[in-house]
């Protein structure tokens, strides 16, 4: 019998003496059998749509002075997930579920020696498959509000966001090695007074119904601080369908060069964990070497591009040959933008291939060498690709957000090349182009990618009637039009469901997909300081400008900055946005039972409004902002489908 089991059978049995014996301590969680009470120390869970002040002990999406929303009050002693005694839990089969296990200390002390175990969700007798995995929360301090926020920033404080594998952390000084032992403070974190330590629990829950049979599971949480354990029951009911391997939404988070410059040993980790939060890591700068002979000819060497690239295309990267267990097994990435570019306007080089700049791109022998490099091209990725599950994008960066009409010109130019010679891919620009600018690219692009800003239906359906697709980008939230500076919604002092709300957003709006900027644009220095984008503008009779984000263009943290942690880590921002992701699938999956989308349109619009476009701007109440109904919304659509599955 394997180490797991054994602790699976003594948390059952622990478990059934401490519910036999009726000893509870004072916050309502199990204390193990004969065990004195300690008081000195406490348990007790929240939902995954909250954050909570590791120092103050206060819920930070807890603002009524800011937003149309019930006080939430003090969640710390009962909330939706946690009645006092037992977290409940729901899932799909082939998703996610989370919570977070807080532990707290009632005076002083330092709590030492804190151990966190869970045993695996079972049912007659029988494990899931799959263990709950586990995450050290680690907080970082807001110095100052994100700027353009002034009314919605939550605020200079702490805010938990980077999530540290457990397995990372090597906790037990009996080995003798350097350790992170857990303790409250917790000392690596740095956290002055810190009162609670915060551990994020996610359960994948397997995709085959014979590995998951519908039905309520039991689990069993172990904390053990100094000796003294304390338990928490945990009940998953798992319903009886399962979310679909495919990613049907495809949201995606683009920074070129980012996932290109990491090894290949990082590289895979990046894309595996992206896979598991159903989000597509994007980089435009995967560019094959070339070169071109005196006659003109052009010849690509293939051979780093296919050894790095084509297990992600083939989807053998996510399966058990590479280690990996969870959603969309063995599925290949969802997007791929293809190595294309062409020079900025300004510029003479700068394409790739390159054929100089706008003035000669097009002079014969330079269009020859562009259009060999697109045949070439389509050749040998539609020889490792299945188009039809593989989204084949081109994006020239040249013209990105070029509002001007020779730019114009040049993407038609660029855009008709690729229907003729490459019609498997779908040429995309980016930005908020104007009806005279429609009026000139509509024919030659195939996406138009929409800062939210300018998301107006209106403009929108317009558009679409010229059988052109919408993506959307940007923030969500626009407490002023300025807010548009950027391309990510992905901010720490603003309220977590912002990034739940852009793929509900793409469901209301029926848009094909969101795309944000910035994956790790802070990287190694955002463990500890989580302003990005941060500098100083200084034009002619005006005052200075500081401008600075938290943690904008930023979802995951870099390894090997805090000792002992030598993985890539996921930020609760990127859990959230992958519930999202998910919450769609359901809205996709109860409009099929259905035959409409009546009953998911319902619950949609009941959490949120119109939060792009014009009528956005100074509105900061386009959602609901209680989570509580957020997560409601989801047991609900969960429950119309499992009772549409069975008729």
């Amino acid at each position: 019998m394997s180490r797991l089991s054994v602790f699976s059978l003594f948390i059952m049995f622990a478990a059934w003496i401490i519910t036999s014996a009726g000893c509870r301590d004072q916050g309502g969680t199990a204390q193990e059998g004969t065990a004195q009470l300690d008081n000195s120390w406490f348990v007790g869970a929240l939902p995954s749509s909250i954050r909570l002040d590791p120092v103050s002990g206060k819920i930070i999406e807890d603002r009524p002075d800011i937003y149309q929303m019930r006080p939430l009050g003090n969640l710390l002693e009962r909330n939706w997930v946690y009645d006092g005694d037992t977290v409940r839990l729901h899932a799909a089969r082939g998703e996610y579920v989370s919570f977070q296990l807080v532990i707290g200390r009632a005076a002083h002390d330092t709590l030492k020696n804190i151990f966190v175990e869970m045993a695996p969700f079972s049912i007659s007798g029988k494990n899931l498959e799959y263990d709950p995995k586990l995450f050290l929360e680690w907080s970082v301090r807001v110095r100052a509000i994100s700027s353009g926020y002034d009314i919605s920033s939550y605020g200079p404080g702490w805010y938990p966001d980077a999530l540290i594998p457990f397995e990372a952390i090597q906790a037990d000084s009996r080995t003798g090695r350097l350790v992170y032992p857990l303790t409250l403070p917790d000392f690596r974190n740095n956290i002055d007074e810190q009162r609670y330590l915060l551990v994020w629990v996610d359960q994948f829950v397997p995709f085959n119904r014979e590995k998951a049979p519908p039905g309520v599971y039991n689990s069993v949480v172990k904390v053990q601080v100094d000796g003294s354990i304390k338990m928490l029951p945990v009940v998953l009911k798992v319903w009886d369908f399962a979310v679909p391997r495919e990613n049907r939404l495809t949201g995606n988070i683009q920074q070129s060069g980012f996932v290109r410059r990491l090894d290949k040993d990082r590289e895979l980790e990046l894309y595996q964990l992206f896979k598991r939060h159903r989000v597509i890591p994007t980089d435009p700068s995967y560019r094959p070497q070339y070169s071109v002979s005196s006659s003109g000819k052009l010849t690509i060497d293939w051979s780093d591009f296919d050894a790095r690239l084509k297990k992600y295309f083939t989807g053998q990267a996510f399966t058990a040959n590479y280690g990996y267990q969870g959603p969309s097994y063995g599925e290949p990435i969802e997007i791929f933008v293809l190595p294309f570019n062409c020079a900025r306007h300004e510029a003479s080089r700068g394409g790739w291939p390159d054929v100089g700049g706008a003035e000669n791109e097009q002079k014969p022998a330079n269009r020859a060498i562009y259009i060999s490099a697109i045949k070439q091209v389509r050749e040998h990725v539609l020889s490792m690709v299945d188009a039809d599950k593989i989204r084949l994008v081109v994006f020239q960066n040249g013209l990105d957000e070029s509002y001007f009409p020779e730019a114009w010109d040049r993407m038609v130019y660029y855009g008709k090349l690729f229907k003729e010679y490459f019609p498997e891919a779908a040429y995309r620009v980016d930005g908020g182009y104007s009806k005279e600018a429609m009026e000139v690219i509509h024919e030659a692009i195939d996406y138009w990618c929409c800062h939210s800003v300018g998301y107006n239906m209106d403009t929108v359906e317009e558009y679409r009637k010229l059988g052109i697709e919408d993506w959307v980008y940007g923030p969500i939230l626009y407490e002023r039009r300025g807010n548009s500076g950027v391309g990510s919604s992905t901010f720490i002092d603003l309220e977590l469901t912002n990034e739940r709300v852009i793929s509900w957003a793409c469901w209301k709006y029926r848009t094909l997909t969101w795309c944000s900027w910035g994956i790790g644009s802070q990287w190694s220095p955002a463990w500890y300081s989580p302003e990005t984008w941060k500098h100083v503008i200084r034009r002619q009779e005006q005052d200075t400008y500081f401008r600075s984000y938290n943690g904008n263009g930023q979802v995951v943290y870099a390894p090997g900055v805090v000792p002992s942690v030598n993985v890539i880590c996921p930020s609760i921002r990127l859990k959230n946005m992958r519930d999202g992701v998910e919450e769609y699938e359901y809205f996709r999956l109860l409009t099929s039972l259905d035959g409409n989308a009546d009953r998911a349109d319902a619950v949609v619009n009941k959490i949120i409004n119109r939060p792009f476009g014009r009528q956005s701007l100074g509105n900061l109440d386009v959602w609901n902002h209680n989570p509580e109904d957020w997560d409601a919304a989801r047991i609900e659509v969960g429950e119309l489908i499992e009772q549409a599955a069975a008729r």
